[in-house]
This record gives C-alpha cells, sequence and structure tokens, in this order.
C-alpha cells in the first residue's frame, strides 16, 4: 500500500480525523490514488515542530497568541499532547482515504491547518483508521511503498 510522509503536527492533526481534513501540497496527487486508502507516515523532521516551539516560548510571558497558533495549541492538547516532543515521528500512524482534491484558490474557509497558499493543492482525506500503537517505519518523499509484511496483524482504533 502507498505512504504519504506529513511533518509533525500535521500528520496528527490529518489522523485524528477532526482536526485536519486536508494535506496541502504543491503539486496533484496521482490520479490513480483518489478513493484508494493510504498511509500516513509522520516524518522525522522537526522544522515545524520548533518553529511552533519557538514561538510559543516567545508567548512564556503571558502574551495572547494569534489565531493559528491558539488553534494549533488548542486542536492538539485535545488529542492529549501535553508537549510538542511527545509526538510521535519517524513512524506509520494509520490509513486514510484520499477521497480527492483540489486547487487552494477554490476553498472558502480552509482552516489554519496547512499552507492554503497560491498554487498549491489541498488533499482531502477521510475515512480514518488510526493505529493503536505507531510503527516505526524509514519515509521517503513524494508517495512509496510499505511492504505487507511491515503492517500485518496491525491493530486500528
Amino acid at each position: 500500500m502507498k505512504a504519504i510522509s506529513i511533518w509533525q503536527p500535521h500528520a496528527s492533526l490529518l489522523m485524528s480525523g477532526l482536526h485536519k481534513p486536508y494535506e496541502t501540497r504543491s503539486w496533484k496527487p496521482w490520479k490513480n490514488l483518489i478513493g484508494q486508502r493510504i498511509w500516513i507516515h509522520a516524518g522525522k523532521a522537526t522544522d515545524d515542530l520548533e518553529e511552533m516551539m519557538e514561538y510559543l516560548c516567545d508567548r512564556a510571558d503571558g502574551g495572547p497568541l494569534d489565531h493559528a497558533w491558539e488553534a494549533y495549541c488548542s486542536a492538539l492538547k485535545q488529542m492529549g499532547f501535553n508537549h510538542l516532543k511527545e509526538m510521535p515521528r519517524g513512524c506509520l500512524l494509520g490509513t486514510a482515504v484520499l477521497a480527492g482534491f483540489l486547487p487552494t484558490e477554490k476553498m472558502v474557509d480552509p482552516g489554519y491547518f496547512g499552507n492554503f497558499g497560491t498554487g498549491r493543492f489541498a488533499w482531502h482525506f477521510v475515512e480514518h483508521e488510526r493505529l493503536e500503537t505507531p510503527i516505526l517505519f524509514m519515509g521517503k518523499q513524494g508517495f512509496f511503498e510499505v511492504p505487507e509484511n511491515v503492517i500485518a496483524g496491525v491493530a486500528t482504533v
């Protein structure tokens, strides 16, 4: 089965099934993957997490968060993450069906979780199935294959 690697916190937000219905990319997904179940991999990259930590640490003085950061913090707390360092990285989190995509310019209210800038595409994911325990696995750029023996007998929630 195909997989795609997504940086944290976006991978966990997507797999929540509630907070992030769209993954944004600069390219369209392959046509043959529309309607297919795809593994969601949490990448090892820490760039987005470090940016969030830096911003939140700057707000340690009690200053107000802007709406985007407030939304991130609220969603992550709802998911049970007390600290960004707790987020799983370098592992498979579960699967979701790639229902379709559209140019970000056509979105009315895309929300905060993604780069919805001009010229990008919002991939819509549905039917999320999270793993009870993430599976350590090396991700790659673009789509990549997850061998059947890696996922044999795993339990979802």
